[in-house]
């Protein structure tokens, strides 16, 4: 049976399945419950026990990647080159874990974001680019800007994943930065993954 794991690295630190928390992105680093001013990228994430309740990130929090420019990222190191040497697997936001009994290849793989319930809508006022590391890429792909109508699961508003070859297990490292386009707390606000495997 095919499964998908969600993970964050954190805690120890090391990879740890999101499970029952949620992804909470916030204006700090060490605190979830910051809000991030309008019209500012994250400077913070969390894995918290609600939305977004306690934060569960144990010794060491998520890492957390802010959009600077098309072809940069800060990660609390001020601006770099976004690219798969500057940004390592461990400081991407999130680790998926496509796994299969038998040993499959995937191909037309793709991470979007969304309103929690149709995978076709976007996400609602919220404003989200996401970057997969490890595919040689130098660019975020805007997968989310409720304002312009763009994101959900659509051609063109999602960020291709590479294509996989045959093997029991996939892994998917994604970096995500988001914003909100007004006040208040963000609940439509999801991410969805999705291929083919054969």
């Amino acid at each position: 049976m095919a499964t998908f794991t969600w993970e964050v690295y954190s805690d120890t630190p090391a990879w740890h399945s999101v499970s029952t928390n949620t992804y909470v992105f916030s204006g700090s680093n060490t605190d979830l419950n910051e809000p991030i001013t309008v019209g500012t990228w994250n400077s913070g994430a969390h894995l918290g026990t609600a939305s977004p309740g306690a934060d569960a990130c144990g010794t060491a929090h998520v890492p957390y990647v802010t959009y600077v420019s098309t072809n940069n990222f800060d990660n609390g190191s001020g601006s770099q080159a976004l690219n798969d040497t500057n940004l390592t697997a461990t400081e991407c936001s999130l680790r998926v874990l496509f796994t299969d009994s038998g040993s499959v290849a995937t191909s037309s793989a793709r991470f979007y974001c969304f309103d929690g319930t149709t995978a076709a809508n976007p996400a609602v006022e919220v404003e989200a680019y996401a970057f997969e590391q490890g595919d040689s890429n130098t660019a975020w792909v805007q997968v989310n800007d409720y304002s312009g109508s763009t994101g959900g699961d659509n051609n063109g508003e999602r960020l291709p994943l590479t294509d996989q070859g045959a093997a029991t297990e996939h892994t998917f490292y994604i970096a995500i930065s988001a914003r909100p386009e007004s006040v208040g707390q963000k609940t439509e606000f999801d991410f969805g993954i999705a291929l083919t495997y054969s």
